[in-house]
C-alpha cells in the first residue's frame, strides 16, 4: 500500500473519531482509579469509617455506589463519599461472622465506571449487658416532645426497644422501626451513636433522630435492683433533641 493511501485512511480515521464524540458517541477512556478507606484490611472492626476516594475532580463523578455481598447499601452524590452519610460508619453487626465484600463502584458523568473491592472477615457482634439485653417500653408524652428539635417531631405514645447483639431495635408507635448503634462505656455509661444503615437502599425504615446524622453523645444508665425498669439520661444536653424526647426517662422491662 502506498504512504499516501495510509495517510488518507488514517486522516478518515480521526474524523470519523471526531463526529462520533461530537454526536454524543462514547469515546474511548480509560477507568479512573478509586480507592477507599478499607483498602488492605483482612478483618473489619465492628465499626469503621468507610470513605469512597475517586482519583477524578468531584464535577466528573455521577454518584459513588456502596455496596455490601453485592446488594447496594448506600448512594453518595457529593464529595466526601462516606457510607451511611457524613460523620456515621460502617457498623458491621447486621453481618453474620464470616469473610464478605466489600465494594465501591464510581459512575462518572461520561458512564465510565471504576470498582474497588476488598474481601475481609467481620467479627460477631459483642452481646449488649445482660442487664440491658431484652425488651422494653416507655409511654412518650406530649411534654417529652417538646424537648424534639427536627424538622418532624416524634410521634407521643408508646415506644419499644429491643436491645440485642446488632444494635438497638426501636419501635414508634405507627410500628415504623430502626436500629441505631451504643457502645457500652462502662458500667452505667452509653455512647449513644447513629443509625445502623445496611442493604437493601434506600432503607426508609432506618431513619435517625435528627434531621442530620445523629451525633455522639454519652448517656447514663442505670437498671433497678429487680431488672424491671431502665432510666436513661444524657450527660449534659444532648443536642439531638428527638432522641432526648425519646430516650431521657425511665423504660419497663417487656416480659
Amino acid at each position: 500500500m502506498k504512504v499516501g493511501h495510509v495517510l488518507f485512511l488514517v486522516t478518515v480515521a480521526v474524523a470519523i473519531t471526531a463526529a462520533t464524540a461530537g454526536a454524543g458517541g462514547t469515546a474511548t477512556t480509560h477507568p479512573f482509579a478509586v480507592t477507599s478507606s478499607l483498602d488492605g484490611k483482612s478483618v473489619l472492626p465492628l465499626r469503621i469509617h468507610w470513605i469512597a476516594r475517586p482519583q477524578v475532580v468531584p464535577s466528573k463523578v455521577k454518584n459513588v455506589d456502596f455496596l455490601i455481598d453485592g446488594r447496594l447499601g448506600w448512594v453518595e452524590h457529593k464529595s466526601p463519599y462516606v457510607y451511611a452519610s457524613d460523620g456515621n460508619w460502617l457498623v458491621t453487626s447486621f453481618l453474620s461472622p464470616g469473610t464478605h465484600t466489600f465494594a465501591v463502584r464510581v459512575v462518572a458523568t461520561d458512564g465510565t465506571k471504576s470498582i474497588d473491592t476488598v474481601r475481609a472477615r467481620v467479627v460477631a457482634s459483642p452481646a449488649p449487658p445482660a442487664r440491658l439485653a431484652g425488651s422494653w417500653q416507655r409511654t412518650v408524652t406530649a411534654d417529652d416532645v417538646r424537648k424534639a428539635t427536627s424538622g418532624q417531631p416524634p410521634p407521643p405514645g408508646l415506644w419499644k426497644i429491643a436491645i440485642r447483639s446488632a444494635g438497638w431495635f426501636m419501635t414508634d408507635p405507627q410500628g415504623g422501626g430502626g436500629t441505631f448503634d451504643v457502645a457500652y462505656l462502662a458500667a452505667t455509661r452509653l455512647q449513644m451513636r447513629p443509625t445502623i444503615e445496611k442493604p437493601p437502599f434506600p432503607n426508609s425504615s432506618n431513619g435517625g433522630f435528627c434531621d442530620d446524622t445523629d451525633p455522639l453523645w454519652t448517656w447514663a444508665v442505670f437498671v433497678s435492683s429487680d431488672g424491671k425498669t431502665m432510666s436513661l439520661d444524657p450527660t449534659g444536653h444532648d443536642r439531638c433533641g428527638d432522641r432526648a424526647a425519646i430516650l431521657q426517662g425511665t423504660w419497663s422491662r417487656i416480659g
